[in-house]
């Protein structure tokens, strides 16, 4: 059940490594865009200052590291009907990664401003 002024929603994050590549792309570009070009309402993607995943690598912003491999991170929030389906071919997207998915409520602010640009 929603909150008041809230609705149900999913939140899918995205975990990957600085250095991953689609083609000749970073992974954590290809997938926002691919994101975004699926009609996804918004996605943002962060840079961590250190992590570690399956391989138990620890990627870190060191002062005397010339690349740094930093954890990347993809927050998405929409309806899981319109992420679902997309799951699969992000999957395919990352190669080695991970996706998790929690519930969320969530209320969508536009600016009136935006809504009129948008028709």
């Amino acid at each position: 059940m929603a909150t008041s002024g809230f609705q149900a929603g999913k939140l899918l994050r995205i975990f990957l490594d600085d250095n991953d590549r689609t083609g000749v792309e970073p992974t954590y570009a290809a997938v926002a865009e691919f994101l975004r070009r699926k009609g996804v309402s918004g996605a943002t993607v962060f840079r961590g200052i250190e992590g570690f995943g399956s391989h138990s690598q620890m990627h870190a912003s060191k002062v005397f590291s010339w690349l740094p491999n930093l954890p990347i991170l993809i927050e998405v929030i929409d309806d899981w009907a319109k992420l679902e389906p997309l799951v699969d071919d992000l999957r395919k997207m990352i190669g080695e990664g991970l996706l998790t998915v929690e519930d969320v409520e969530y209320s969508r602010i536009v600016h009136p401003k935006t809504l009129a640009r948008s028709k």
